[in-house]
């Protein structure tokens, strides 16, 4: 089935490739940059190389990349950096500053929404932040409860084929407290996303288009099944997280929690 926004997001770059943008061609090295060192950060799960990125798309946008691809990468980065501090550890270790990404994110991708309308993955990513803010602050859920599933709902309506749109929902519906979310369904999204992901990377890609997240939604099928017990499945996925990024935090620490376990060979 063809991706309907992949097709929209390859028309921004054409218009603007033609049009009368003087700084368009220097909008798209910054992208691209900004992109390599987002991967790079990604693969070895660096703070500073995310801070990095973030800087060069917040200048990629300065200089005229306004199809809301700059602000969709800048709430990528925030994404990651909140993840960092909140969840990649036992406890936060810093949650102010976790919950302060959180809110720039939520920020940045609600801008990448008011360029790109149609870009699934804005909303599938503002709801996985809007439901880590809850998380964080229970008191949010007056504010942000119902938004969680309206972004979920768009993301999904938009592109149903999309691994990331799938990834970030199953973590959407974890972090939700129960009555908004539910481990089932979390599961059902991750594992949709896990066969997405494979036939993703069999394509080549816009450059400029997302392709990051397999690691770690392998990471979060561990945690799931860990949750469950079952230390079979869970060491499976951990495994099969670490072959496609041997620096994925969140499978080294799957592994670590399972090393403590007799049952665990």
């Amino acid at each position: 089935m063809i991706n309907r926004n992949f097709y929209i997001i390859s028309a921004v770059f054409i218009l603007l490739s033609v049009g009368p943008f003087a700084s368009a061609d220097e909008s798209s090295d910054l992208m691209v940059r900004g992109i390599d060192c987002f991967n790079s950060a990604y693969n070895h799960w660096d703070t500073e190389e995310f801070l990095s990125s973030l800087d060069l798309f917040k200048e990629a946008s300065r200089a005229g990349q306004n199809n809301g691809l700059a602000e969709y990468w800048s709430g990528a980065v925030y994404f990651f950096l909140a993840q960092y501090h909140l969840f990649t550890y036992e406890k936060p270790t810093n949650k102010k500053q976790g919950i302060e990404n959180v809110k720039k994110g939520i920020e940045a991708l609600t801008r990448s929404i008011e360029l790109a309308p149609d870009f699934s993955e804005s909303y599938a990513l503002r709801g996985v932040l809007r439901g880590m803010l809850i998380k964080m602050k229970p008191s949010s859920v007056f504010t942000q409860g119902r938004k969680v599933g309206k972004d979920r709902d768009k993301a999904l309506a938009l592109d149903r084929f999309n691994p990331r749109v799938h990834y970030l929902t199953g973590v959407s519906f974890w972090h939700a407290p129960e009555i908004l979310g539910g481990r089932e369904k979390a599961l059902k999204h991750l594992l949709e996303a896990e066969k997405l992901f494979e036939k993703e990377r069999q394509k080549v890609k816009e450059k400029l288009l997302p392709c990051w997240g397999q690691s770690t939604c392998l990471a979060f099928i561990g945690d799931m099944y860990l949750e469950q017990k079952n230390i079979s499945n869970a060491g499976e996925y951990y495994g099969k997280a670490l072959e496609i990024n041997p620096e994925d935090p969140l499978a080294k620490r799957g592994i670590k929690k399972l090393e403590l376990l007799d049952q665990y060979k």
